[in-house]
């Protein structure tokens, strides 16, 4: 696979909060890990990923960005949450449209296995807030729930608008991808949120979500090439985010700067 390096010093973007005492440290997220009941190679993928992970020392938690299965069944959900539960850190974990279409069987069949399609919590200063995208219909953009905008509206106030914000779903927030995603980017621009991390792709690409940094990750799938590999994004002054490949070197795509001050 050809390596592509795209580094963005973006100071144009205003990453704005307040003084804070929020300490460096490392996550990794995994993206588009698509387990199947009838293809073992996801799952051995998915495997090797959190094996590598497990080998290294500074990572503290790892996010799941959806499209976890590739049909949304429950044994290839369960197959998933097995070999996730085998990281030695906590992870987090939304769904995509693989996962969920809300007028189908499959949208209880995450939810009862990972017993939400949500989750918030704080690390070291920064507030971390998942929550789903997925499509009415198969075939249809995905869409986000009103009672979930209501819930992000509702977490974020409790959050205030001081603490900084990485907000995680599948899609990314854009037309041709959510039909509703302004309602979702009008809230969380209240906020001090500075990235949206998410998926879908299958590639790194970095876009701009209304003024708020979106950040796309690879999947964990080897596809063409001989291993898979998945994200390690550093936080500190700046965000680094760089591509881990399986037993090899983290190489680094993106890096935005945080600002402290507009």
């Amino acid at each position: 696979m050809k390596k592509y390096l795209f580094i963005f010093f973006l100071l144009f973007i205003p990453f704005v909060f307040a003084a804070f005492a929020a300490k460096p440290f490392r996550f990794a997220l995994f993206s588009d890990t698509h387990i199947s009941s009838i293809n073992p190679q996801p799952s051995e993928d998915l495997q090797n990923a959190v094996n590598d992970v497990n080998a290294l020392k500074d990572i503290d938690f790892v996010l799941v960005s959806g499209d976890v299965s590739n049909l949304g069944d429950t044994i290839s959900l369960k197959q998933a949450k097995q070999i996730l539960e085998k990281l030695h850190i906590p992870y987090y974990v939304v769904p995509g449209n693989h996962d969920i279409r809300w007028s189908e069987p499959q949208a209880t069949n995450f939810k009862k296995i990972f017993r939400d399609d949500k989750f918030s919590f704080i690390h070291k200063g920064y507030q971390f807030i998942g929550f789903a995208t997925a499509p009415p219909v198969k075939s249809e953009n995905g869409l986000i729930q009103k009672e979930d905008i209501d819930w992000m509206k509702i977490v974020l106030a409790k959050a205030g608008k001081e603490i900084p914000v990485f907000a995680v779903t599948h899609y990314p927030l854009q037309t041709g991808d959510v039909d509703n995603w302004k309602e979702m980017t009008d809230v969380l621009k209240q906020y001090n949120v500075i990235a949206v991390l998410g998926g879908h792709y299958h590639r790194n690409v970095f876009f701009n979500y209304d003024g708020i940094p979106g950040i796309i990750s690879r999947s964990v799938l080897r596809s063409k090439d001989l291993v898979g590999g998945y994200s390690i994004f550093s936080v500190s002054d700046s965000i680094k985010v760089s591509e881990k490949r399986i037993g090899e070197q983290d190489e680094l795509w993106l890096a935005l700067p945080i600002n402290s001050s507009k």
